[in-house]
Protein backbone atom coordinates (compact mmCIF):
# COMPACT_ATOMS: atom_id res chain seq x y z
CA UNK A 1 0.00 0.00 0.00
CA UNK A 2 1.24 3.39 -1.20
CA UNK A 3 1.88 5.86 1.81
CA UNK A 4 3.92 8.65 0.78
CA UNK A 5 4.83 10.18 -3.06
CA UNK A 6 8.32 11.50 -3.84
CA UNK A 7 8.07 14.06 -6.63
CA UNK A 8 11.01 15.72 -8.56
CA UNK A 9 9.62 19.42 -9.97
CA UNK A 10 11.51 19.84 -13.39
CA UNK A 11 9.75 18.28 -16.24
CA UNK A 12 7.39 17.07 -13.26
CA UNK A 13 5.34 19.67 -11.64
CA UNK A 14 6.66 22.58 -14.20
CA UNK A 15 7.28 22.15 -17.80
CA UNK A 16 10.94 22.72 -18.42
CA UNK A 17 11.88 24.74 -21.50
CA UNK A 18 15.33 23.41 -22.01
CA UNK A 19 15.58 25.17 -25.79
CA UNK A 20 14.86 28.62 -24.02
CA UNK A 21 17.43 28.37 -21.02
CA UNK A 22 19.76 27.44 -23.63
CA UNK A 23 19.31 30.29 -26.07
CA UNK A 24 19.64 32.65 -23.00
CA UNK A 25 22.87 31.02 -21.95
CA UNK A 26 23.97 31.43 -24.99
CA UNK A 27 23.19 35.29 -25.24
CA UNK A 28 25.32 35.86 -22.64
CA UNK A 29 28.20 33.95 -24.31
CA UNK A 30 28.18 30.53 -23.04
CA UNK A 31 28.12 29.09 -27.19
CA UNK A 32 29.30 25.82 -25.82
CA UNK A 33 26.37 25.98 -23.04
CA UNK A 34 24.68 22.38 -24.18
CA UNK A 35 27.98 20.67 -22.74
CA UNK A 36 26.41 22.08 -19.20
CA UNK A 37 22.98 22.06 -18.78
CA UNK A 38 20.49 19.54 -19.48
CA UNK A 39 17.25 18.72 -17.90
CA UNK A 40 18.18 16.24 -15.43
CA UNK A 41 22.02 16.43 -14.07
CA UNK A 42 24.34 19.55 -15.20
CA UNK A 43 27.94 19.43 -15.90
CA UNK A 44 30.44 21.64 -14.35
CA UNK A 45 30.11 24.89 -12.90
CA UNK A 46 26.45 24.59 -13.56
CA UNK A 47 26.63 20.67 -11.62
CA UNK A 48 28.54 22.71 -8.87
CA UNK A 49 25.56 24.93 -8.13
CA UNK A 50 22.98 22.33 -7.97
CA UNK A 51 25.43 20.10 -5.80
CA UNK A 52 25.50 22.73 -3.36
CA UNK A 53 29.76 23.24 -4.41
CA UNK A 54 29.81 27.06 -5.29
CA UNK A 55 27.18 29.41 -4.00
CA UNK A 56 25.04 31.94 -6.36
CA UNK A 57 27.85 34.69 -6.39
CA UNK A 58 30.78 31.99 -6.71
CA UNK A 59 28.28 30.75 -9.78
CA UNK A 60 28.24 34.04 -11.35
CA UNK A 61 31.53 34.82 -10.58
CA UNK A 62 32.52 31.51 -12.52
CA UNK A 63 30.62 32.13 -15.51
CA UNK A 64 31.59 35.27 -16.04
CA UNK A 65 35.55 33.85 -15.89
CA UNK A 66 34.26 30.94 -18.38
CA UNK A 67 32.40 33.88 -20.89
CA UNK A 68 35.13 36.33 -20.44
CA UNK A 69 32.28 39.02 -20.00
CA UNK A 70 30.37 40.71 -17.33
CA UNK A 71 27.24 39.75 -17.20
CA UNK A 72 24.84 40.97 -14.50
CA UNK A 73 23.49 39.04 -12.01
CA UNK A 74 19.94 39.64 -12.87
CA UNK A 75 20.98 38.10 -16.79
CA UNK A 76 21.91 35.22 -15.05
CA UNK A 77 18.91 34.42 -12.72
CA UNK A 78 17.07 35.60 -15.42
CA UNK A 79 18.58 32.82 -18.16
CA UNK A 80 18.06 30.33 -15.04
CA UNK A 81 14.47 31.10 -15.00
CA UNK A 82 14.02 30.72 -18.37
CA UNK A 83 14.28 27.35 -17.60
CA UNK A 84 10.78 27.17 -16.15
CA UNK A 85 8.13 27.23 -19.23
CA UNK A 86 4.83 26.95 -17.09
CA UNK A 87 4.16 26.29 -13.39
CA UNK A 88 0.74 23.58 -13.82
CA UNK A 89 -1.70 25.13 -11.60
CA UNK A 90 -3.41 21.68 -11.97
CA UNK A 91 -1.24 19.69 -10.86
CA UNK A 92 -0.34 21.90 -7.99
CA UNK A 93 -4.23 21.35 -7.52
CA UNK A 94 -3.64 17.67 -7.51
CA UNK A 95 -1.23 17.90 -4.96
CA UNK A 96 -3.40 19.37 -2.64
CA UNK A 97 -5.84 16.58 -2.90
CA UNK A 98 -3.35 13.68 -2.49
CA UNK A 99 -2.24 15.15 0.73
CA UNK A 100 -5.63 14.48 1.89
CA UNK A 101 -4.40 10.56 1.73
CA UNK A 102 -0.85 10.62 1.60
CA UNK A 103 2.63 12.02 3.04
CA UNK A 104 3.92 13.77 -0.13
CA UNK A 105 7.52 15.34 -0.54
CA UNK A 106 9.67 17.13 -2.82
CA UNK A 107 13.08 15.84 -4.30
CA UNK A 108 15.06 17.90 -6.94
CA UNK A 109 17.79 18.28 -8.54
CA UNK A 110 17.72 22.10 -8.32
CA UNK A 111 20.04 25.22 -7.90
CA UNK A 112 19.41 28.49 -5.16
CA UNK A 113 18.51 31.04 -8.56
CA UNK A 114 15.52 28.62 -9.35
CA UNK A 115 14.91 27.27 -5.85
CA UNK A 116 14.61 30.46 -4.01
CA UNK A 117 12.02 32.16 -6.90
CA UNK A 118 10.05 28.47 -6.10
CA UNK A 119 10.17 29.00 -2.09
CA UNK A 120 8.64 32.63 -2.69
CA UNK A 121 5.26 34.40 -3.23
CA UNK A 122 6.29 34.58 -6.56
CA UNK A 123 5.58 30.84 -7.30
CA UNK A 124 2.16 30.99 -7.62
CA UNK A 125 -0.77 33.41 -8.20
CA UNK A 126 -2.47 32.85 -4.96
CA UNK A 127 1.21 33.48 -3.69
CA UNK A 128 1.99 30.16 -2.40
CA UNK A 129 5.44 28.79 -2.66
CA UNK A 130 6.73 25.61 -4.34
CA UNK A 131 7.80 24.01 -0.07
CA UNK A 132 3.77 24.81 1.18
CA UNK A 133 2.62 21.75 -1.63
CA UNK A 134 4.66 19.25 0.47
CA UNK A 135 5.18 17.44 3.86
CA UNK A 136 9.58 18.13 3.09
CA UNK A 137 11.02 19.49 0.65
CA UNK A 138 14.49 18.62 -0.53
CA UNK A 139 17.05 20.75 -2.82
CA UNK A 140 20.31 19.31 -3.61
CA UNK A 141 22.25 22.79 -3.38
CA UNK A 142 21.13 22.24 0.28
CA UNK A 143 21.73 18.80 0.48
CA UNK A 144 25.32 19.19 -1.48
CA UNK A 145 24.31 15.96 -3.05
CA UNK A 146 22.33 15.12 -6.34
CA UNK A 147 20.14 12.60 -8.51
CA UNK A 148 21.10 9.79 -9.03
CA UNK A 149 22.96 9.07 -6.29
CA UNK A 150 21.51 6.39 -3.52
CA UNK A 151 23.26 8.90 -1.16
CA UNK A 152 20.30 11.12 -1.81
CA UNK A 153 17.70 8.89 -1.65
CA UNK A 154 19.15 6.88 1.39
CA UNK A 155 18.91 10.64 2.74
CA UNK A 156 15.37 11.22 2.51
CA UNK A 157 14.57 7.75 3.52
CA UNK A 158 16.28 8.45 7.05
CA UNK A 159 15.62 12.04 7.80
CA UNK A 160 11.66 11.18 6.64
CA UNK A 161 11.08 7.25 7.87
CA UNK A 162 9.79 6.42 5.00
CA UNK A 163 9.64 2.64 3.80
CA UNK A 164 10.31 2.26 -0.06
CA UNK A 165 7.75 -0.27 -0.47
CA UNK A 166 5.30 2.52 0.48
CA UNK A 167 6.07 5.24 -1.62
CA UNK A 168 5.98 6.24 -5.42
CA UNK A 169 8.85 8.04 -6.66
CA UNK A 170 8.26 10.30 -9.78
CA UNK A 171 10.65 11.53 -11.88
CA UNK A 172 11.19 12.42 -15.64
CA UNK A 173 14.94 11.48 -15.67
CA UNK A 174 15.42 7.87 -16.43
CA UNK A 175 18.78 7.18 -14.18
CA UNK A 176 17.10 8.67 -11.16
CA UNK A 177 14.06 6.46 -11.82
CA UNK A 178 16.75 3.23 -12.00
CA UNK A 179 18.12 4.56 -9.02
CA UNK A 180 14.98 4.83 -7.11
CA UNK A 181 13.84 1.03 -8.36
CA UNK A 182 16.96 -0.06 -7.57
CA UNK A 183 16.15 1.25 -3.66
CA UNK A 184 12.73 -0.91 -3.55
CA UNK A 185 10.52 2.35 -4.52
CA UNK A 186 7.63 2.06 -6.83
CA UNK A 187 8.78 4.18 -9.89
CA UNK A 188 6.70 6.20 -12.64
CA UNK A 189 8.96 8.34 -15.33
CA UNK A 190 6.34 10.96 -16.98
CA UNK A 191 7.72 12.90 -19.62
CA UNK A 192 8.11 16.52 -19.58
CA UNK A 193 4.84 18.47 -20.16
CA UNK A 194 2.84 15.68 -19.61
CA UNK A 195 -0.55 15.42 -17.84
CA UNK A 196 0.34 12.86 -15.47
CA UNK A 197 -2.49 12.91 -13.42
CA UNK A 198 -4.53 10.27 -14.45
CA UNK A 199 -2.06 7.80 -14.78
CA UNK A 200 -0.62 8.41 -11.44
CA UNK A 201 -4.53 8.02 -9.70
CA UNK A 202 -4.75 4.58 -11.71
CA UNK A 203 -0.96 3.82 -10.34
CA UNK A 204 -2.43 4.30 -6.80
CA UNK A 205 -5.96 2.62 -7.21
CA UNK A 206 -3.92 -0.35 -8.30
CA UNK A 207 -0.79 -0.35 -5.67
Amino acid sequence: MIKNLIFDFGGVLIDADLEGAIRNFQSLGLDNISEYLNLYRQNGIFLDLEDGTKNRAEFNDAFRALTGKDVSDESIAAAWLSIVERVDLDKLAYLEELRKDYKLYLLSNINPHVYQWADSSEFTPQGKPLPAYFDRAFASYKLRMTKPSPEIFQYVIDQTGILPEETLFVDDGARNVETARSMGFHVYQPQNREDWRAVLKRMLAEL
